[in-house]
Protein backbone atom coordinates (compact mmCIF):
# COMPACT_ATOMS: atom_id res chain seq x y z
CA UNK A 1 0.00 0.00 0.00
CA UNK A 2 1.15 3.50 -0.65
CA UNK A 3 2.83 5.27 1.89
CA UNK A 4 0.73 8.45 2.18
CA UNK A 5 -0.06 10.32 5.60
CA UNK A 6 -3.78 11.51 5.07
CA UNK A 7 -6.26 10.31 2.13
CA UNK A 8 -7.82 13.58 0.80
CA UNK A 9 -10.63 12.20 -1.01
CA UNK A 10 -11.11 9.26 -3.57
CA UNK A 11 -10.17 11.77 -6.48
CA UNK A 12 -7.05 12.47 -4.50
CA UNK A 13 -5.80 9.41 -2.55
CA UNK A 14 -1.69 10.14 -3.00
CA UNK A 15 1.18 11.20 -4.92
CA UNK A 16 1.11 8.61 -7.18
CA UNK A 17 -2.16 8.66 -8.50
CA UNK A 18 -5.69 10.67 -8.78
CA UNK A 19 -8.64 10.34 -10.53
CA UNK A 20 -10.34 12.87 -13.45
CA UNK A 21 -12.96 10.36 -14.64
CA UNK A 22 -15.32 13.11 -14.64
CA UNK A 23 -13.66 15.53 -15.85
CA UNK A 24 -14.90 17.40 -17.90
CA UNK A 25 -18.06 17.13 -17.06
CA UNK A 26 -19.72 16.66 -20.63
CA UNK A 27 -18.67 13.32 -21.93
CA UNK A 28 -20.98 10.84 -23.35
CA UNK A 29 -22.34 8.09 -21.07
CA UNK A 30 -19.44 5.12 -21.26
CA UNK A 31 -16.35 7.14 -22.12
CA UNK A 32 -13.33 6.42 -20.60
CA UNK A 33 -9.60 8.71 -20.76
CA UNK A 34 -7.62 5.83 -21.22
CA UNK A 35 -9.01 4.73 -24.60
CA UNK A 36 -7.38 7.77 -26.05
CA UNK A 37 -4.48 8.17 -23.69
CA UNK A 38 -1.40 8.89 -25.79
CA UNK A 39 -3.55 11.98 -27.48
CA UNK A 40 -5.08 12.37 -23.75
CA UNK A 41 -1.33 12.66 -22.13
CA UNK A 42 -0.11 15.22 -25.03
CA UNK A 43 -2.97 17.60 -24.00
CA UNK A 44 -2.66 17.25 -20.43
CA UNK A 45 0.94 18.49 -21.07
CA UNK A 46 0.08 21.00 -23.21
CA UNK A 47 -2.66 22.77 -20.90
CA UNK A 48 -0.16 22.74 -17.92
CA UNK A 49 2.23 24.02 -20.12
CA UNK A 50 -0.11 26.64 -21.22
CA UNK A 51 -1.59 27.38 -17.79
CA UNK A 52 -1.23 31.16 -16.53
CA UNK A 53 -3.07 31.16 -12.66
CA UNK A 54 -2.95 35.41 -12.99
CA UNK A 55 -5.12 35.41 -16.14
CA UNK A 56 -8.69 36.39 -15.71
CA UNK A 57 -10.15 35.41 -19.23
CA UNK A 58 -12.86 33.29 -19.54
CA UNK A 59 -12.56 30.45 -22.07
CA UNK A 60 -15.23 27.52 -22.91
CA UNK A 61 -14.98 23.96 -22.61
CA UNK A 62 -14.66 22.58 -26.54
CA UNK A 63 -15.65 18.54 -27.40
CA UNK A 64 -14.65 16.60 -24.71
CA UNK A 65 -11.53 18.00 -23.65
CA UNK A 66 -11.49 20.57 -20.91
CA UNK A 67 -8.09 23.04 -21.89
CA UNK A 68 -7.69 23.61 -17.76
CA UNK A 69 -7.38 19.66 -17.07
CA UNK A 70 -3.87 18.98 -17.15
CA UNK A 71 -1.44 17.30 -15.13
CA UNK A 72 -0.71 19.20 -11.12
CA UNK A 73 2.88 17.51 -10.64
CA UNK A 74 5.75 18.33 -11.94
CA UNK A 75 6.67 13.88 -12.14
CA UNK A 76 3.60 13.80 -14.82
CA UNK A 77 1.22 11.24 -12.57
CA UNK A 78 -1.44 12.94 -11.07
CA UNK A 79 -3.85 14.45 -13.26
CA UNK A 80 -6.51 17.43 -11.87
CA UNK A 81 -8.20 20.55 -12.64
CA UNK A 82 -5.77 23.18 -13.01
CA UNK A 83 -8.07 25.93 -12.26
CA UNK A 84 -9.25 24.30 -8.04
CA UNK A 85 -8.52 26.15 -5.09
CA UNK A 86 -6.16 23.27 -4.03
CA UNK A 87 -3.88 24.15 -6.98
CA UNK A 88 -3.98 27.98 -6.48
CA UNK A 89 -3.53 28.31 -2.62
CA UNK A 90 -7.17 28.55 -2.19
CA UNK A 91 -8.56 30.62 -4.68
CA UNK A 92 -11.30 29.24 -6.74
CA UNK A 93 -10.37 29.87 -10.48
CA UNK A 94 -13.44 27.23 -12.12
CA UNK A 95 -15.15 30.88 -13.19
CA UNK A 96 -13.00 31.07 -16.33
CA UNK A 97 -14.88 27.82 -17.82
CA UNK A 98 -18.62 27.29 -19.35
CA UNK A 99 -19.09 24.65 -16.73
CA UNK A 100 -17.67 25.93 -13.55
CA UNK A 101 -20.74 25.87 -11.42
CA UNK A 102 -21.24 21.86 -12.89
CA UNK A 103 -17.38 21.19 -11.56
CA UNK A 104 -18.03 22.49 -8.41
CA UNK A 105 -21.50 21.10 -7.38
CA UNK A 106 -21.01 17.15 -8.40
CA UNK A 107 -19.40 14.49 -6.60
CA UNK A 108 -19.76 10.61 -8.21
CA UNK A 109 -21.89 8.30 -5.93
CA UNK A 110 -18.59 6.18 -4.96
CA UNK A 111 -16.76 9.26 -3.68
CA UNK A 112 -19.86 9.70 -1.70
CA UNK A 113 -19.24 6.38 0.06
CA UNK A 114 -15.47 6.59 0.35
CA UNK A 115 -15.93 10.02 2.14
CA UNK A 116 -17.99 8.27 4.75
CA UNK A 117 -15.45 5.49 5.54
CA UNK A 118 -12.92 5.63 8.69
CA UNK A 119 -9.25 6.69 7.41
CA UNK A 120 -8.57 2.79 8.20
CA UNK A 121 -11.00 1.04 6.07
CA UNK A 122 -10.34 3.96 3.32
CA UNK A 123 -6.34 2.41 3.51
CA UNK A 124 -7.76 -1.12 3.76
CA UNK A 125 -9.74 -0.32 0.06
CA UNK A 126 -7.27 1.84 -1.33
CA UNK A 127 -4.96 -1.27 -1.47
CA UNK A 128 -6.80 -3.13 -4.52
CA UNK A 129 -5.51 -0.13 -6.83
CA UNK A 130 -1.83 -0.29 -5.85
CA UNK A 131 0.33 -0.33 -8.92
CA UNK A 132 -2.67 1.52 -11.05
CA UNK A 133 -1.32 5.00 -12.43
CA UNK A 134 -3.89 8.05 -13.09
CA UNK A 135 -5.27 6.40 -16.79
CA UNK A 136 -6.29 3.34 -14.65
CA UNK A 137 -7.67 4.42 -11.78
CA UNK A 138 -9.68 6.96 -13.41
CA UNK A 139 -11.16 3.70 -15.17
CA UNK A 140 -14.53 2.52 -14.48
CA UNK A 141 -13.87 -0.78 -16.20
CA UNK A 142 -10.34 -1.17 -14.57
CA UNK A 143 -10.08 0.13 -11.15
CA UNK A 144 -11.94 -2.46 -8.97
CA UNK A 145 -12.47 0.65 -6.19
CA UNK A 146 -15.26 1.87 -8.75
CA UNK A 147 -17.03 -1.55 -8.20
CA UNK A 148 -16.85 -2.33 -4.92
CA UNK A 149 -17.77 1.12 -3.37
CA UNK A 150 -21.17 0.39 -5.33
CA UNK A 151 -22.21 -2.15 -2.87
CA UNK A 152 -22.24 0.83 -0.15
CA UNK A 153 -20.78 2.09 2.98
CA UNK A 154 -22.22 -0.82 5.03
CA UNK A 155 -20.84 -3.55 3.11
CA UNK A 156 -17.54 -2.19 3.00
CA UNK A 157 -17.14 -1.44 6.78
CA UNK A 158 -17.87 -4.93 7.77
CA UNK A 159 -15.27 -6.53 5.09
CA UNK A 160 -12.98 -3.93 6.58
CA UNK A 161 -12.95 -4.68 9.77
CA UNK A 162 -13.09 -8.94 9.01
CA UNK A 163 -9.91 -8.48 7.09
CA UNK A 164 -8.36 -5.38 8.85
CA UNK A 165 -4.98 -7.51 9.78
CA UNK A 166 -4.96 -8.82 5.96
CA UNK A 167 -3.21 -7.38 3.21
CA UNK A 168 -4.67 -7.93 -0.41
CA UNK A 169 -4.42 -7.31 -3.94
CA UNK A 170 -7.24 -7.35 -6.24
CA UNK A 171 -6.63 -10.63 -7.47
CA UNK A 172 -6.34 -12.26 -3.68
CA UNK A 173 -9.19 -10.23 -2.60
CA UNK A 174 -11.38 -12.04 -5.31
CA UNK A 175 -10.10 -15.39 -4.70
CA UNK A 176 -11.31 -14.85 -0.97
CA UNK A 177 -14.75 -13.33 -1.92
CA UNK A 178 -15.50 -14.72 -5.04
CA UNK A 179 -19.14 -13.08 -5.09
CA UNK A 180 -17.29 -10.12 -6.13
CA UNK A 181 -15.82 -12.24 -9.33
CA UNK A 182 -19.45 -12.35 -10.43
CA UNK A 183 -21.34 -9.83 -13.10
CA UNK A 184 -23.71 -8.96 -10.79
CA UNK A 185 -24.21 -5.01 -10.37
CA UNK A 186 -23.63 -3.66 -6.73
CA UNK A 187 -26.82 -0.78 -6.79
CA UNK A 188 -28.77 -3.37 -8.48
CA UNK A 189 -28.38 -5.62 -5.86
CA UNK A 190 -26.37 -4.37 -2.80
CA UNK A 191 -29.91 -4.08 -0.90
CA UNK A 192 -30.12 -7.66 -1.26
CA UNK A 193 -27.09 -8.72 -0.37
CA UNK A 194 -26.45 -6.45 2.52
CA UNK A 195 -29.34 -7.92 4.10
CA UNK A 196 -28.64 -11.24 3.39
CA UNK A 197 -25.28 -10.47 5.22
CA UNK A 198 -26.72 -9.00 8.22
CA UNK A 199 -29.00 -12.23 8.37
CA UNK A 200 -26.35 -14.63 7.90
CA UNK A 201 -23.02 -13.22 7.87
CA UNK A 202 -20.18 -12.32 6.06
CA UNK A 203 -18.34 -16.06 5.20
CA UNK A 204 -21.87 -16.34 2.53
CA UNK A 205 -19.92 -14.14 0.38
CA UNK A 206 -16.86 -16.51 0.21
CA UNK A 207 -18.80 -19.72 -0.79
CA UNK A 208 -19.18 -20.56 -4.69
CA UNK A 209 -22.52 -22.16 -3.28
CA UNK A 210 -23.84 -18.42 -2.78
CA UNK A 211 -22.89 -17.17 -6.00
CA UNK A 212 -24.50 -19.52 -7.72
CA UNK A 213 -27.69 -18.91 -5.98
CA UNK A 214 -27.87 -15.29 -5.72
CA UNK A 215 -29.22 -14.77 -9.32
CA UNK A 216 -32.14 -17.26 -8.52
CA UNK A 217 -32.86 -14.55 -5.45
CA UNK A 218 -32.78 -11.53 -7.51
CA UNK A 219 -34.32 -13.12 -9.98
CA UNK A 220 -37.84 -14.35 -7.68
CA UNK A 221 -37.89 -11.30 -5.46
CA UNK A 222 -37.73 -8.81 -8.04
CA UNK A 223 -40.14 -10.26 -10.79
CA UNK A 224 -42.25 -10.92 -7.51
CA UNK A 225 -42.47 -6.85 -6.31
CA UNK A 226 -42.75 -6.35 -10.69
CA UNK A 227 -46.56 -7.77 -10.31
CA UNK A 228 -47.02 -6.29 -7.23
CA UNK A 229 -46.38 -2.90 -8.42
CA UNK A 230 -49.13 -0.23 -9.00
CA UNK A 231 -47.69 2.82 -9.56
CA UNK A 232 -49.61 5.50 -10.79
CA UNK A 233 -48.41 8.47 -13.21
CA UNK A 234 -48.62 11.36 -10.84
CA UNK A 235 -47.05 9.04 -7.81
CA UNK A 236 -42.93 10.94 -7.73
CA UNK A 237 -40.68 9.18 -9.21
CA UNK A 238 -38.76 6.37 -6.57
CA UNK A 239 -35.43 7.79 -6.02
CA UNK A 240 -37.32 10.88 -4.51
CA UNK A 241 -38.86 8.81 -1.35
CA UNK A 242 -37.68 9.43 1.73
CA UNK A 243 -36.17 5.66 2.56
CA UNK A 244 -33.29 3.64 2.50
CA UNK A 245 -31.45 4.42 -1.25
CA UNK A 246 -30.08 1.42 -1.58
CA UNK A 247 -33.80 -0.56 -1.78
CA UNK A 248 -34.64 2.60 -3.79
CA UNK A 249 -32.31 1.00 -6.22
CA UNK A 250 -33.30 -1.87 -6.34
CA UNK A 251 -36.72 -0.95 -7.22
CA UNK A 252 -35.46 1.02 -10.33
CA UNK A 253 -33.38 -0.66 -11.28
CA UNK A 254 -33.81 -4.46 -10.58
CA UNK A 255 -37.46 -3.72 -10.46
CA UNK A 256 -37.68 -1.53 -12.94
CA UNK A 257 -40.40 0.91 -10.92
CA UNK A 258 -39.65 4.04 -11.76
CA UNK A 259 -42.52 5.68 -9.56
CA UNK A 260 -44.24 4.98 -6.78
CA UNK A 261 -46.02 6.40 -3.81
CA UNK A 262 -44.69 6.09 -0.36
CA UNK A 263 -47.18 4.33 1.22
CA UNK A 264 -47.19 1.67 -1.78
CA UNK A 265 -42.71 1.69 -1.80
CA UNK A 266 -43.01 0.52 2.25
CA UNK A 267 -45.31 -2.41 1.21
CA UNK A 268 -42.98 -3.63 -1.69
CA UNK A 269 -39.97 -3.43 1.24
CA UNK A 270 -42.12 -5.43 3.22
CA UNK A 271 -42.42 -7.80 0.94
CA UNK A 272 -38.73 -8.44 -0.03
CA UNK A 273 -37.74 -8.15 3.43
CA UNK A 274 -40.04 -10.90 4.29
CA UNK A 275 -38.67 -13.40 0.84
CA UNK A 276 -35.57 -12.84 1.87
CA UNK A 277 -36.01 -14.03 5.68
CA UNK A 278 -37.33 -17.13 4.28
CA UNK A 279 -33.93 -17.30 2.61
Amino acid sequence: MPQVTKILSLCAPDQEKSCFACCPPIRPAGYEHIQYQKTVERFLRENRACFDPSSKEIKPITGYHCWALGYIDDEYKRVGCLLHPAQNKGNDLRFRIDYGDKCRRETCEEEKVFASLETSESFFWLQLADGLDSFTYSSRTLNPLFRMLGWGRHLLQNIAAEEAQKAYSWRAFLQSYPFFSTGYKPRSNAYLVNELIHKNGLHILKTGSFCSKFEAISETVSRKIQHQAQGQADDPFVHQLDLDPYFLDFLRLSGKITKLDRDSAVSLKKIVDDELEQI
